[in-house]
């Protein structure tokens, strides 16, 4: 039988963008440590992964502000230790390292796939903005340069390839339907 506090919660809106979840924040930082983990297991310059520990550090804090303003900050310490060992697994052996970052262009898409199916559903890009998604594509494109440029990394240049067509592609999806709200 469901206790009465779930019973008066309402359910959580199947596409919402009005702010960040602590499971989607988790998620990036998880990204983000095997990329930067990836990118210093293979001795890359490091000028090819320094806004890494820049953005584990906003997203660190930003779980924070999220965790406290909703009461939940027991799950800081876990949250650290998953986060240190996780760090440590990764390099135990090289296949490790490889498959993970596989895994993280697989749910990088995954992630973007959603967002636009949430578009199509609403048929409303709402809150979401054309230009932080095109500023995305811009950087993927950046990113892929300078992969060819200093490392010719396959892994890491297919990544950044199918995270700039999905890019593209939430950006269009996002500017289709902002117009047809202007026609309304």
């Amino acid at each position: 039988m469901p206790s009465a506090e779930t019973q008066r919660r309402p359910p959580p809106p199947a596409c919402s963008t009005a702010f960040p979840s602590r499971y989607s924040l988790q998620q990036c930082q998880r990204l983000f440590l095997v990329f930067l983990r990836y990118q210093i297991y293979y001795g890359y310059p490091l000028l090819t992964y320094l806004e890494y520990p820049i953005l584990i550090a906003q997203d660190v804090i930003l779980l924070l502000f999220v965790l406290h303003y909703n009461g939940k900050m027991e799950h800081v310490l876990p949250y650290v230790a998953i986060f240190v060992g996780g760090w440590y697994l990764l390099t135990l052996q090289k296949w490790i390292i490889d498959f993970a970052m596989n895994l993280c262009t697989l749910i990088s898409a995954a992630s973007k796939l959603a967002q636009l199916r949430c578009l199509w559903q609403t048929r409303d890009s709402g809150q979401v903005s054309a230009l932080t998604w095109s500023m995305s594509a811009f950087t993927c494109a950046t990113r892929i340069f300078t992969t060819v440029m200093t490392t010719s990394d396959l892994m890491v240049l297919v990544r950044f390839v199918i995270m700039l067509i999905l890019n593209i592609w939430v950006t269009t999806t996002i500017l289709r339907y902002r117009k047809a709200e202007k026609t309304d």
